[in-house]
């Protein structure tokens, strides 16, 4: 028989057909995608597998749905595919034959193996996926991690439904941030990077003491100042202000005394502000090569180390472009003498933008997906000192990434506090011309990680790194797995132990729709017994155990001698086979709606059913050669169907644990 690589949906289109070909037999013409969107699963399953509510149809065809039911069930054949009909108050219920969708799905498995699933959209476009794009100041952090996650997991959906994928990281390099970073490098004396600690760390830790410092300098002045002024309100206020500083310093200075007394001593009387913009200007306008060096040197050593916290996760990145790039090039010039020739250029505050509040109408919000209730600030292009602002490269780099990949769409995966100005950026494309652009530049929004009893900070380097995350994590997975391993051989007892720490890590912060937060636990990401991937990974090792212990008693799968008639006689295994079947519907849903959480939410459900169904039924000991090979059959879809879902998650299945 020909590989049919969606079995469920294969069945229900014939079947649509069918009932098709039953309405022109009774005079009436319906489409068959009419039909289709018509059709829908039942709440229970004894309502079938399939159900046609008929009171749309009825009414279309002037005619009571109790008896257009049943005249459709009546020149509706039962075939290879039918097994039942039955018709319930206008409801037109189907049972499936699950003999041949068991047929259809395990043949199909067998066949694609781990591409079972991958289903080829037939609207094949370009799309480039940005995602994490973490300020090259310090190392990622917890946030970050959901960040990348659904990053790369988005991109590794969109290329199994056959999409051209290309994932990019914008080096946010320009701004005040990174100026901070090089004022404090350069006050040390531009030192080399210690061999002893991960250098985005080491960079993160002068960043944050540099910015501390120059915090509580500034402090004190204004408490000076409320002092003059006899503000006591105010000053009291500053103090304990100035107290809390002083206590983030004392932690920091723990870390590396010689390098905080050091940058103290420095910042002594500066003027932080002048010089801070000084590099940052000299940066931006390319006037310093000197400043240039530097600053290139310290982000490249930072990208270095998220390379190798992301390298660990199996994260990487086809491109990775520099904001200094974009702002160095003609871009941003031409982006604002451009929008000096629209209708919507103004001076606000005294300064060029864009008057965006002109834009607003119901049908373009629409069509930018922008919500109606948004109020939509002017976009202030450029400083009085003819400096940029993000928004104003940002418009030029989301016009780069359309133009430089060839892109159909763009997605930028960017937390929810940033839906105003991802919505600016997209009326911003609009007026300047870039309608096409304005219109497939999708903002996938998601909302923050919590961790119980943490407040961070990342300018006072109070925050969970990622490394700390995959570490612990690791650590703990070490812990379980050791409870539970028969694995002798250490090298393979260890990939076991990385496979379950940062899959879990994986599937915990996909596994949550990106419109809720993350309360991040780890008694919920290391769940051996529910909704986690060690309890996929389990799963899906134990059915690997199965089926080498089969191999070892009875050679391999027979499929030429599979009793496909049996799957009736247990329900568990009709709901593994219609599970099976429907993976691929579960692949291409999520790749479609951008809804990747589908993915955990689904093996969830088939590892829960399978665990039921082998520990009530035995494989190895079935003394039936026929559905002893369909139980074999149906244990190999199952670990196919994991271990493809967990790729797709970019987790590991370990096939022994």
């Amino acid at each position: 028989m020909d590989t049919i690589i969606n079995p469920y949906r294969y069945l229900v289109e014939e079947i649509a057909k069918r009932i098709h070909d039953a309405l022109i037999n009774l005079g009436y013409k319906v489409s068959v995608k009419e039909i289709l969107n018509l059709l829908e699963e039942p709440p229970l399953e004894k309502f079938g597998d399939l159900s046609l509510p008929t009171f749309r149809l009825a009414k279309q065809l002037n005619i009571e749905p109790p008896r257009l039911a049943l005249n459709i069930a009546k020149n509706l054949s039962k075939d290879n595919l039918i097994f039942d009909v039955k018709c319930v108050r206008g409801y037109m219920n189907i049972f499936l034959n699950y003999p041949e969708l068991a047929r259809i799905t395990l043949n199909s498995i067998k066949t694609l193996g781990l591409k079972y699933g991958h289903v080829p959209t037939s609207e094949k476009k370009k799309i480039v996926v940005e995602h994490t794009s973490a300020n090259p100041i310090h190392p990622l952090h917890i946030g970050h991690a959901r960040n990348t996650v659904i990053g790369d997991t988005l991109a590794r959906l969109l290329k199994a439904r056959g999409h051209d994928v290309e994932t990019r990281f914008y080096i946010d390099d320009v701004g005040r941030q990174v100026a901070i970073l090089v004022y404090g490098y350069m006050l040390l004396g531009k030192p080399e990077p210690p061999k002893d600690m991960k250098v985005d760390h080491w960079l993160g830790l002068i960043y944050a003491m540099t910015n501390t410092i120059i915090e509580i300098y500034d402090l004190k002045k204004k408490i000076e100042e409320a002092k003059e002024k006899e503000n006591l309100e105010e000053y009291h206020k500053l103090v304990r202000q100035l107290d809390e500083l002083m206590a983030v310093a004392a932690e920091l200075r723990s870390k590396n005394p010689k390098m905080f007394d050091k940058l103290a001593q420095e910042l002594r009387n500066k003027n932080h502000e002048v010089d801070i913009h000084r590099i940052m200007t000299s940066y931006e306008n390319r006037a310093d090569e000197g400043i240039v060096e530097v600053t290139r040197k310290i982000t490249s050593l930072c990208l270095e180390g998220f390379k190798e916290t992301l390298s660990r996760l199996g994260i990487r990145f086809d491109k990775w472009d520099w904001e200094s790039d974009v702002v160095w090039s003609s871009l941003v010039k031409k982006i604002i003498n451009r929008a000096k020739s629209t209708p919507y250029f103004t001076i606000h505050k005294g300064v060029p933008a864009l008057d965006l509040p002109k834009l607003k109408n119901e049908e373009l919000y629409e069509k930018l997906r922008i919500p109606k209730t948004f109020e939509i600030p002017p976009l202030i292009l450029q400083r009085s000192d003819g400096t940029t602002l993000y928004p104003t490269r940002d418009i030029a780099y989301s016009i780069f990434k359309f133009q430089d990949s060839g892109a159909d769409v763009v997605i930028n995966v960017i937390g929810a506090d940033q839906k105003l100005p991802q919505a600016q950026l997209r009326l911003a494309l609009y007026a300047l011309g870039y309608i096409r652009e304005a219109q497939n530049l999708i903002h996938y929004s998601y909302e923050i990680v919590h961790i119980p009893g943490v407040k961070m900070s990342s300018r006072l380097g109070k925050m969970i790194t990622l490394d700390e995350i995959i570490n612990e994590a690791i650590k703990r997975a070490k812990e379980e797995v050791e409870k539970r391993t028969t694995l002798t051989n250490e090298v393979e007892k260890r990939k076991v132990i990385e496979a379950v720490g940062l899959g879990a890590i994986r599937y915990f912060l996909i596994s949550i729709a990106s419109s809720k937060p993350v309360v991040f636990e780890w008694d919920k990401v290391l769940d051996f017994e529910k909704n986690s991937a060690p309890y996929i990974q389990y799963t899906h090792a134990r059915a690997c155990g199965i089926l080498r212990k089969y191999v070892e008693v009875y050679g391999s799968i027979r499929w030429n001698e599979i009793a496909y008639e049996k799957v009736n006689t247990n329900p568990n295994r009709k709901r593994i086979v219609k599970l099976l079947a429907k993976y691929p519907q579960v692949i291409a849903k999520a790749a479609d709606e951008l809804t990747p959480e589908l993915i955990p939410e689904y093996l969830n459900k088939l590892a829960d059913i399978f665990n039921s169904w082998y520990q009530e039924e035995p494989v190895i000991r079935e003394q039936d050669s026929g559905e002893r090979n369909l139980k074999a059959a149906i244990v190999y879809g199952v670990k196919t169907v994991i271990a493809s879902a967990l790729n797709l998650l970019g987790i590991e299945a370990p096939e022994r644990m």
